[in-house]
């Protein structure tokens, strides 16, 4: 008797695919992979190749005999695609499914239908993507993924709710509460849920590459190409770092080559603002972005002693936003999520010494004092040494860690030698992050921005706090109490007070 196998068409990471169902059957893996375009799902737990109309042929021909090739109704969990908006040309089913497949209204792509939910309450793994739009006073919700009605109605609640079809997510009104509440509420229909803050719209991400590519390209003339030498030679004489040297002539370089077609000295204040309200800020740069360009304008131009009136160039107003922070449980699981030595030592010293991304990079084993138990941390942000102390968990890894690498210099070096790289540790973090299951839109600091605040919340005194960290005002220390439960925890809310049943 022939054995089956079944063909299903499904949609699957924003396309459609024809998914190949059989029994376990090893031979016949190494057969069907061998297929253009194959892959394999594990979602789903079997192999996909790309819709096409002779798939069944495909496969047959790739099988060879003995194998029966049908196409079945639907995927278990998955729903049959008979109202589904299609992206793209429709490539017809056979006559054998089910239901042909027709694009229709948005409002119409419930998946799966409540009987085949109550087979596989798991929600198919579906990723949902929330973030608010710059400049738009809106938020958009993107589901990666088959999706339901009820979810969208959920989204109604917190104002009107339009579908735009080109970039396949909904829009509506813009506020904290709105994602809040949806991230809660999606969380709880078990989708994987991905906030995105300052999310910027696609269109506004390749157009702004497009026209500052276009503007990176321009020639400078020699007046400009002094004038980023002059600049150049000023940072450096106040012997700030490379990376603020860098960063500061670059962008005074993008804004002069925006003017190519002018000398630096004919530049007016009117051109300036020009430049911010016609570039900057349509392709959506930060307002700190902006501020750092400004700083770099007029720094050039007191340099030159220019009668620009720099009292006149306005700068954005600065918002003010708070640290993200992990859970002691969190931290646990990110430390704990990867087996490599070298990895996971670079973690613990981040979150256990509240050290920046360079400062673990910059480490020398003389930097290292065993016999005080402290971390000598040299020449950190602002030029400002500074002493931490260090764990005695931390010395065992240290310990560990040296003995099985002998790192010559740098407690942390390159397969080749030399200093780790910053790219290399941020990549380190993300897979730690990955493994521990822990989706937030957050860097590298994160881990020191958990250090201080879990510190606060331990009770350790503000200033001390202060000083680990290496902070020159307490002001910037003090942004802290605001995510720390310690003080919260003491609040009493007035509905404690009510008898109410």
């Amino acid at each position: 008797m022939a054995k089956k196998i079944e063909l299903v068409r499904v949609f699957h990471r924003n396309m459609w695919r024809i998914g190949i169902r059989y029994g376990y059957n090893p031979d016949l893996n190494s057969m069907v992979r061998k297929i253009s375009g194959a892959a394999y799902s594990g979602t789903n737990r079997f192999w996909h190749i790309p819709d096409r109309p002779d798939a069944a042929e495909t496969v047959a021909a790739c099988v060879g005999p003995g194998f029966t090739i049908v196409w079945a109704d639907s995927v278990p969990g998955t729903g049959t695609p008979d109202s589904l908006t299609i992206p793209g040309p429709v490539v017809p089913l056979p006559a054998k499914h089910s239901s042909p497949v027709s694009a229709t209204s948005p409002d119409d792509d419930i998946l799966p239908r409540p009987q085949q939910m109550a087979a596989n309450p798991q929600r198919r793994g579906c990723r949902v993507e929330i973030g608010n739009v710059p400049g738009s006073g809106k938020m958009m919700v993107k589901f990666h993924g088959l999706w339901e009605k009820e979810w969208i109605q959920e989204m109604k609640q917190y104002g009107y709710v339009e579908y735009l079809k080109e970039r396949k997510e909904w829009r509506l009104p813009w506020s904290r509460m709105a994602i809040d509440s949806l991230s809660d509420y999606f969380s709880a229909c078990g989708l994987q849920v991905e906030v995105r803050r300052n999310r910027q719209p696609e269109g506004v991400r390749s157009r702004r590459e497009e026209v500052a590519g276009e503007i990176r390209a321009r020639q400078l003339c020699e007046q400009s190409e002094e004038a980023l030498r002059l600049l150049e030679s000023h940072i450096r004489e106040k012997r700030q770092s490379d990376s603020t040297v860098k960063t500061y002539v670059a962008m005074l370089q993008l804004f002069l080559k925006y003017y190519s077609h002018m000398q630096p000295l004919e530049i007016k204040v009117a051109d300036i603002s020009a430049f911010m309200t016609d570039f900057l800020i349509p392709l959506g740069y930060s307002a700190s972005f902006q501020n750092q360009l400004i700083t770099a304008i007029k720094t050039y131009y007191m340099l030159v002693n220019s009668r620009i009136d720099l009292g006149k160039l306005l700068r954005p107003k600065r918002s003010r936003s708070l640290p993200k922070v992990f859970s002691k449980e969190e931290i646990k699981r990110i430390l704990n999520a990867t087996p490599n030595l070298k990895h996971r030592l670079i973690l613990w010293m981040i979150y256990s010494c509240g050290l920046r991304r360079s400062e673990v990079l910059n480490i020398k084993l003389t930097d290292l004092d065993r016999s005080r138990s402290i971390l000598h941390i040299r020449q950190a942000k602002g030029k400002v040494d500074r002493i931490v102390p260090v764990s005695g968990k931390v010395w065992d890894k240290v310990d560990e860690y040296i003995e099985a690498f002998s790192p010559d210099e740098y407690l942390f070096e390159g397969q080749q030698g030399g200093r780790y790289t910053a790219t290399s540790v941020y990549n380190v973090f993300r897979r730690a992050m990955r493994k521990a299951g822990i989706n937030k839109e957050v860097g590298v600091h994160a881990l020191r921005h958990s250090y201080a605040t879990h510190l606060h919340e331990g009770g350790l005194d503000i200033r001390f706090i202060q000083e680990l960290l290496g902070h020159r005002s307490s002001r910037t220390t003090e942004v802290y109490t605001h995510v720390s439960r310690r003080n919260l925890m003491a609040v009493k809310s007035p509905i404690d007070d009510l008898d109410l049943k």
